[in-house]
């Protein structure tokens, strides 16, 4: 036994495999955030081993006194006429801070809390930052943190880098409650990669990018991501792009955009570089337009994917001819000798042949009704009728009495009609001159071109699609929720305010404008202006 000791005393005691595992396992174990913004982000911050010393500082942010009211001031008043109270000590001059703290970053939160029967959770449900380098390693920290009710993100000159927004753009599909985004004072002149922003999967409702230095390169990526044959962006309704380098050739881009968008809202294009032919290539797409080739060849598509033609069927090719997106093409040989061996043997077969053209006959006839029917049950063959003698499209009682009668027949299925409608598949599509026009953007309600360079063209181009959509408002009074432009803002161009294209503009628009209210004369004019 002795022995036995002493040799387990000099080459030491066996390790047990529990001792081994210990050692083995040196790595933490993942952290479950809690909720709580201030807590997860220092733990999170000293889990990714960076400096404890320059962790940035989270605080609350300071709100705004609210606007004082009648009960406000009685007790201000009350307060002045009761007796003095002790009078506080007087402030120190300075405070002693640490300096650290004061070099610190700050990221400042409003919190959405949280009342549980043992703690109190501040979540994060604004967060802003401002001017301090946002590097990559915050956002990293950021996106490890528990944002579920996070619904604002203000970042403001905090010089952020093309893989910082790249690595933003992937993160915020995953923040499902985030709705609006301000990168202002962030240049990225090289790439200008900003519509990483706005993809087909991002969920973001109001994005500002002013003070950003876009050009039109950056106009040409932001409005693919608008729209275009084959995608649309669904959630955004805000964009601001004012204080940017955006000339014409950027705004014909964005109107490009809107061509195929019917979702934004509003539009903020103030203080950019945008002339006459930006003007008039965005009011173009305000009004009726006509659809290239490339559209009227998706708008098929898109009409046989949907069942336009028939349930479940395509476009039928032997009926190419009747369709009016396109002229009928000529018949190919193989059709030629095919009708010719037909004729031959209708002149072989004599009465067989007379017979089976009849029956073919009523068949094309039972199908065109059935396709009729399908058709009218879909309101998508609200077609306006061409112009003949007395009977004008463009009159205002026909026009109107045929427009009306078209909304109530859409205004029956429309609970089965999807949230999202197409532009191409929009019911009162014309075909007129050889074309396919659809009717102009009329979600967008406020227009921002205010301290550019628009002359008098531009102005008059902009009269002429306002009327436009006036003149279309008071036909379709039974859709309220596509009622065009609002409010425009053309100030501080090149056309001064007492030029009468600008005066009208005003007067027209004065009247669209739902916050106007008209002035209430009193009796007494009331009386003076019968008289007069």
């Amino acid at each position: 036994m002795g022995k036995r000791v002493e040799k387990a005393l000099r080459g030491g005691a066996p390790t047990s495999a529990s001792s081994r595992a210990g050692d083995d396992c040196s790595t933490p174990e993942p952290y479950t955030c809690t909720g709580n913004f201030s807590d997860d982000f220092t733990e999170l911050w000293q889990r990714a081993g960076l400096d404890k010393d320059f962790i940035p500082v989270v605080r609350p942010r300071g709100k705004r006194p609210g606007t004082p009211t009648v009960d406000d001031a009685k007790t201000t008043a009350e307060e002045e006429h009761s007796e003095p109270a002790e009078e506080e000590p007087l402030p120190t001059s300075y405070t002693l801070v640490d300096n650290l703290f004061i070099k610190r970053p700050s990221i400042q939160v409003e919190f959405d809390v949280e009342e549980t029967k043992q703690l109190q959770i501040n979540h994060a449900k604004e967060i802003f930052i401002r001017s301090w380098r946002l590097e990559e390693k915050v956002v990293n920290v950021l996106k490890q943190c528990g944002l579920d009710r996070l619904q604002c993100i203000n970042l403001w000159n905090v010089g952020l880098t093309e893989h910082a927004l790249k690595s933003l753009a992937g993160f915020l599909p995953n923040l499902t409650n985030l709705k609006t985004l301000v990168l202002d004072g962030n240049p990225l002149p090289e790439t200008e990669p900003y519509h990483y922003l706005i993809a087909e999967d991002s969920t973001l409702q109001h994005l500002s990018l002013r003070n950003n230095k876009i050009t039109d390169i950056g106009a040409k990526q932001i409005s693919q991501c608008l729209g275009q044959n084959g995608s649309q962006n669904r959630c955004l309704t805000t964009l601001n792009l004012s204080y940017n380098h955006i000339a014409d050739e950027g705004a014909k881009h964005l109107a490009q955009g809107l061509r195929m968008n019917r979702v934004l809202l509003s539009l903020s294009l103030a203080s950019n570089h945008i002339s006459d032919p930006g003007c008039t290539a965005l009011c173009g797409v305000l009004q009726r337009f006509p659809l290239t080739h490339e559209e009227v060849v998706q708008r098929r598509k898109l009409m046989s994917q949907q069942g336009y033609f028939g349930r479940g069927s395509s476009a039928p090719g032997s009926r190419r001819g009747d369709s009016k997106d396109r002229p009928g093409s000529n018949r190919s040989g193989s059709q030629m000798a095919a009708r010719a061996s037909r004729g031959s043997s209708k002149k072989k077969d004599g009465k067989k042949g007379e017979v089976a053209d009849k029956t073919a006959k009523k068949d094309e006839r039972g199908k065109k009704g059935e396709l009729n029917k399908i058709a009218s049950k879909l309101s998508v063959t609200s077609e306006a009728p061409k112009g003949g003698k007395g009977k004008k499209s463009g009159g205002a009682k026909e026009g109107g009495k045929r427009l009306a009668t078209q909304n109530n027949a859409t205004e029956v299925d429309a609970s089965d009609l999807p949230e999202f409608v197409h532009p191409l598949l929009d019911p009162n599509t014309e075909h007129t001159e050889g074309k396919v026009f659809v009717p102009g953007c009329m979600t967008l309600v406020n227009l921002n071109l205010s301290r550019n360079r628009i002359g008098a063209v531009g102005m008059k181009s902009m009269l002429t699609a306002i009327q436009y959509q006036v003149t279309r408002r008071r036909m379709l009074l039974d859709s309220p929720v596509a009622p065009g432009l609002l409010k425009v803002f053309l100030q501080k161009n090149l056309v001064p305010d007492e030029h009468p294209i600008y005066v009208a503009i005003q007067d027209t628009m004065l009247t669209r404008d739902p916050t106007y209210k008209p002035e209430e004369k009193s009796p007494e004019e009331d009386a003076q202006s019968v008289v007069g």
